[in-house]
Formats: structure tokens, C-alpha cells, sequence
């Protein structure tokens, strides 16, 4: 039977407000990219529903005859249905799927009616895929899902649980699943791998400082879907939409310097969720919502070359030149420039995004449909054969695997933009993103990241390190390296760095930037990053211990100002949202300083070599492994 999600949507306007209301009680959740992150806020007011102290309130009083207590790490999300869990059976599940058009899935014995769950991170279409199916052969092939978080939010849609054999006969009538991703190109061993399934890696950020151009293999890896195996002799680019006489180019169009001028742009990209693992359980009881649970790493600053944009515009019969120069009016309706990639996901929905159309014509604005990266033809991971490139901001803007531009009067209107890239209030609460649907009036008021924030990260020493006394006992220093962005265009006017955790902070010292790079780049267009490196003297306390001949541990920190005087928080607190987007608060580096060592160590890796501010996880990075058998989640 087909089912459209717009059948879904009406059925989740329908019911959510009745069962919300019958629970009485609210709730806050979180959101992924690749897609987005999300948490609520614990202190909300009285317009939003309140979470419990605790989910294990939600479930008291049911198990099923093999249960152990449910998980109680998370209380953001209690259960929607008003009605307690009860005994099920397979045709239960069949006929709610088949009957009543619900999607309706199994999970190591409990049930889970899901078709309220719109803003599903991966995207509505994947839920369908499942709707009757026991989610475990789905869920060796989507690891993201094994962390235990997980497993507590599906908690929210469980209606009931099968008994052992039942549970036995649904998981043997369920398929296994095939990879999809099996045609997708080598993965990157010198990357950190965030998720299998799409593809997304960051790369070690001590590594991120060894080049100013970061190399293929270094450079973070986005993948919303399976990758395209594109046949350059076949491939094609559409320009169409407000304005514009339908165009279609070939590769050979776009590469021959006769037609198109060609620009070389040197820039950062950055996912918008980058750092995003900081927010998982920074309010307690609530996680980071959705994958990729980038932890630092996913930002890189390569050159690439390519066609202005304006320039295809302007050959596709927009005038770029007039309206850039305020001369001609915008044609009525050609507010955004939209962008279509031939990746899609296995039910075939295709990745879009949307830039204002004032980026796109800006003549100094270098948004460019680029074909090369550092020299060479862009990788597939990375969007052969075209990609867009948008400098200055989020890198989900940075549409690969291009197929199709299009002038347009709103922005792309796929609701993931909205459902992974929008910063909402710290106090929009976590099932208000995961039932997006039911609540999308209120979400679309915030519109999708375009611009990025300051940012800056030490990317040497790593976190644990333990080092050895620099200079003299007397007067021993650390020497740190790091990055920095102004974001948007801007430059950097300063890096402050501290060894005290931020109580007291001095100037980094500003490394040049290649010539070539330099050359390029003017105020307002500023977009590669800044290295920057600074000896920082011991003091107080550490300075003491370390004359003693005793270890000292200490925390080391940075905080950019970019040319508009823009600086980085300093709590995570201050930006805080629910999609874990724009994440930008100082990043803290604890390290020891041991006067024994003659030679620094490096810390202990642990399960994920990049870490969260602080220098540690608040919950294991098990991205990989199998669920527990008695995760609780079927009880």
C-alpha cells in the first residue's frame, strides 16, 4: 500500500494536540545533517509543557514478561499515547499498518506506533520504508541508532510489546535489508567516522594545522543520502526559475574558459551542527536530537575552482549586472536561488537547499558552481562532478552533486532545511522538532542558517595530553595551535588564548596566510581561516606546582574576534538551541604538564579520537556497536 507523508501529516494534525492533552505533560527533544542536534530547556515557562523529573514516571506499573526497568537517562521525551502499553500481536501490528495507515515498526520486542514522528532526522520517507518491519536488520546497516540515547526517545511512541514468540514470528517476516550504500565510493581511514550510513567523517583536529589548504582525506565528509555515480559524459546542470530562460549545461560547458571565466576561491566550510556533540546532555536528561553527532572536526579550508554563479545567471538571461547594481529591479518573486543535488535518499528523495539571491549575484560574494578542488577534479565524497560552493556559510548551503538551479520566491521548500538547519529558541522544547509537522508554523518562523559565527578551536595540544615543561622550571610555558574563522566573510581582528580555562587570557600570535590566499581575499570576503600560535607562560597555581616538581593540570582555551568585533561566548549556555546548531562557546583543552616527562605523550583516544569541549564525553560515543540485548528498549 502507498502512503504519502501528507496523509501522515493530516493524521499527526489530527491526533497529537487530543494525545498530547490526554498525557498531560510536555516534553523537549533534539535533531541531526547531516542532518541537526536538539535540546529543550528545563527552565521553560508556562507556554511550553513542562518535562518530568524523571521518563521512568512514564513507565512505572508496565513491563513486558521479559523487561527489565526501562532507561531513565533521558526525561525529555514521555510517552505520547495516552493509553498504557498492553500485549500485541503481529496482526495487531498489520493491521494498523495495512487498516489504518500508521507507521507502525518493532524494536527487540516493543512496539512503536511512529507516524507522529515527522521530523524524523533522516527524513519522513525512511520511516515509511519501515512501517511494519522489526527495525533491527534497518539498524545494522544505520549504527547511528545504537547509542543509548536512542533507544530512550523511541520510549515516547511505544503503544505496546509483543510476547517472545511473537516477537520472534515479526522479526522472521521482516526482510533483511540490504545496504543501499554499497555503491558509495572508499571511505577515508585517515578520517574520524561520525556515521557509516550516510557517510559523515570529521577530520583530527591536531591534523587540521599541519596545512593551511586541507587535503582530500582531512577535509570533513557530508553525506545526506547514497552518493551518485555520475557519468561526466552524461552529466547535466538545468538553470531555470524567475527571470530566467531554461538552461542546460554540460560539464564540458562549465570547464571550457571560453564560455565561462574561471575563479579560484580559497575557503572554510563548516557544517552548521559542527561541535554539536557539546550539546548532548549539556541540559541534563536531554540529548543532542539527530546524527551526525559532529564532535569538532567538521570544518576544512580547501581551494576550489569553478563558474560564478552570476555568470550562469547572467547566461541563462537573469540580469546580474543590472540588478547588482541597482539599476534593474528584481524580477517580482526572485527572492532565493535554490539548489537541487542528484543525491537522494532510498526513497528517492533528493537533497535541496536555498542562498538569498543577493549572495548569488554579489559580485564579491565568490558563491561559485565549482568542478575542481586544491587542483584536481572534486571527489566523489565531496560532489563530483559539481558542487556548489557558498563561502562564508554553512556548509549545508554547499549543495553537491549539483542537478538544478532554480530563481525562486520562497526558499527550497523540502521541510528538512528547516527540520536540521534552523536555530530556534533555547526554550522550544525537543518534541516540538521531533513531531515538526504538528508544529511547523511555529518552526519555519525561524529561518535557516546562512551566514556562520566566529569560531576558533586549539587543535594542538589535544585533550589528556600530558606534556612536558617547556622553558625553564622557573619559567615554563605551553605552546598551543589553533584555528580560527570570523564567519560570513569576516576576518579576524584577534585570538585570545588561556592556560587558565579563560580566568586570564593574552594575544595569539597571527600566522600569515599563503600569498596566493592573501592576494585573493578583501575585507568583507575573507574567507579562509586564521592559524594562530602563542607560547603562554605558566602562572599561579600551575606555575607553583610545576617549580615543586609537581604535575600541574591545566585548561586551555581560546576565543576569537573577527573584524566586526563579533567574539565567542563563553558557556555553552548563551547559544543553546535545539537543533545543536552554530555552536561557537569556548573550547576547552585540559592537558597536564608534568615536569618528569622528557618527551610529551599524547592522551588516550577512547572511543572517538576529537572531544567535545571539556576533553570528555558525557555519554560513550558507541556509534558503532549493537545495541545491549536487554537495552529496554522492547520493555
Amino acid at each position: 500500500m502507498s502512503r504519502s507523508p501528507n496523509h501522515y501529516y493530516r493524521l499527526a494534525a489530527a491526533s497529537l494536540t487530543t494525545l498530547t492533552a490526554a498525557a498531560g505533560a510536555g516534553v523537549a527533544v533534539a535533531s541531526s545533517e547531516d542532518k541537526t542536534t536538539a535540546k529543550p530547556n528545563p527552565t521553560a515557562t508556562s507556554s511550553f509543557l513542562s518535562p518530568p523529573s524523571s521518563i521512568s514516571s512514564f513507565f512505572s506499573g508496565f513491563t513486558s514478561p521479559s523487561a527489565a526497568k526501562p532507561c531513565t537517562n533521558v526525561d525529555c521525551m514521555p510517552r505520547l499515547s495516552p493509553k498504557e502499553p498492553c500485549l500485541m500481536t503481529v496482526k495487531d501490528i498489520k493491521r494498523m499498518v495495512e487498516d489504518e495507515e500508521r507507521i507502525v515498526v518493532s524494536f527487540m520486542g516493543g512496539v512503536y506506533d511512529v507516524t507522529e514522528f515527522t521530523g524524523h532526522p533522516g527524513g519522513y520517507g525512511r520511516l515509511e520504508m519501515v512501517a511494519g518491519c522489526d527495525l533491527e536488520p534497518f539498524w545494522k546497516v544505520y549504527t547511528q541508532h545504537n547509542r543509548g540515547h536512542i533507544l530512550e526517545v523511541l520510549q515516547r511512541y511505544k503503544i505496546g510489546w509483543l510476547s517472545d514468540e511473537e516477537a520472534e514470528e515479526q522479526r522472521a517476516s521482516t526482510p533483511e535489508f540490504d545496504n543501499p550504500y554499497a555503491n558509495d565510493p572508499p571511505t577515508y581511514p585517515t578520517l574520524l567516522t561520525n556515521t557509516r550510513h550516510p557517510y559523515n567523517a570529521e577530520g583530527p583536529l591536531r591534523k587540521l594545522t599541519d596545512d593551511f589548504i586541507t587535503p582530500v582525506g582531512l577535509h570533513y565528509v557530508r553525506n545526506h543520502g547514497l552518493v551518485p555515480d555520475i557519468d561526466p559524459e552524461e552529466y547535466t546542470l538545468t538553470v531555470t526559475g524567475v527571470g530566467c530562460k531554461e538552461k542546460v549545461y554540460k560539464l564540458s560547458d562549465l570547464k571550457n574558459s571560453r564560455k565561462f571565466d574561471h575563479v579560484d576561491v580559497t575557503t572554510v566550510i563548516q557544517c552548521n551542527g559542527n561541535r554539536r556533540e557539546d550539546f548532548h546532555f549539556q541540559k541534563p536528561g536531554v540529548p543532542a536530537f539527530g546524527p551526525p553527532h559532529w564532535v569538532a572536526g567538521a570544518i576544512g579550508c580547501s581551494t576550489w575552482r569553478g563558474v560564478r554563479l552570476r555568470d550562469l545567471l547572467k547566461a541563462s538571461g537573469f540580469d546580474s549586472d543590472g540588478i547588482s547594481l541597482n539599476k534593474t529591479p528584481l524580477p517580482p518573486g526572485a527572492n532565493n536561488v535554490s539548489f537541487k543535488g542528484y543525491d537522494h535518499d532510498e526513497v528517492g528523495n533528493n537533497y535541496c537547499c536555498s542562498i538569498p539571491v543577493e549572495k548569488a549575484l554579489d559580485p564579491y560574494g565568490d558563491t561559485i558552481v565549482a568542478f575542481q578542488m586544491n587542483g584536481e577534479d572534486i571527489p566523489r565524497s565531496h560532489g563530483y562532478p559539481v558542487r556548489l560552493i557558498v563561502p562564508g556559510n554553512a556548509g549545508a548551503r554547499n549543495c553537491k552533486f549539483l542537478e538544478k538551479i532554480t530563481v525562486t520566491p520562497n526558499p527550497c521548500l523540502d521541510a528538512g532545511n528547516w527540520k536540521q538547519y534552523a536555530v530556534h529558541a533555547p526554550d522550544v522544547p525537543l518534541f516540538k522538532l521531533a513531531e515538526f509537522e504538528e508544529h511547523h508554523v511555529e518552526l519555519k518562523m525561524d529561518p535557516v542558517v546562512q551566514e556562520m559565527p566566529v569560531q576558533s578551536m586549539i587543535t594542538v595540544p589535544s585533550a589528556g595530553d600530558e606534556l612536558k615543561v617547556e622553558g625553564t622550571k622557573d619559567a615554563p610555558y605551553v605552546t598551543l595551535k589553533g584555528v580560527a574563522w570570523g564567519g560570513g566573510g569576516s576576518g579576524i581582528s584577534r585570538v585570545d588564548v588561556s592556560v587558565d580555562g579563560g580566568e586570564t587570557f593574552t594575544r595569539a600570535d597571527l600566522l600569515p596566510k599563503p600569498e596566493d590566499v592573501r592576494a585573493r581575499e578583501r575585507r568583507g570576503a575573507e574567507w579562509s581561516w586564521q592559524f594562530f600560535e602563542r607560547r603562554v607562560p605558566l602562572a599561579g597555581e600551575a606555575l607553583e606546582r610545576v617549580k615543586k616538581g609537581e604535575k600541574a593540570e591545566i585548561v586551555l582555551t581560546s576565543k576569537a574576534l573577527n573584524t566586526a568585533w563579533n567574539v565567542q561566548p563563553e558557556s555553552p549556555d548563551t547559544t543553546f538551541n535545539p537543533h545543536g546548531c552554530c555552536v561557537n562557546h569556548w573550547y576547552k583543552v585540559p592537558v597536564t604538564v608534568d615536569p618528569a616527562l622528557k618527551e610529551s605523550k599524547r592522551g588516550e583516544v577512547g572511543d572517538f579520537e576529537n572531544k567535545p569541549t571539556g576533553g570528555s564525553f558525557k555519554s560513550p560515543f558507541k556509534n558503532f556497536e549493537k545495541p545491549p540485548k536487554k537495552a529496554g528498549a522492547g520493555q
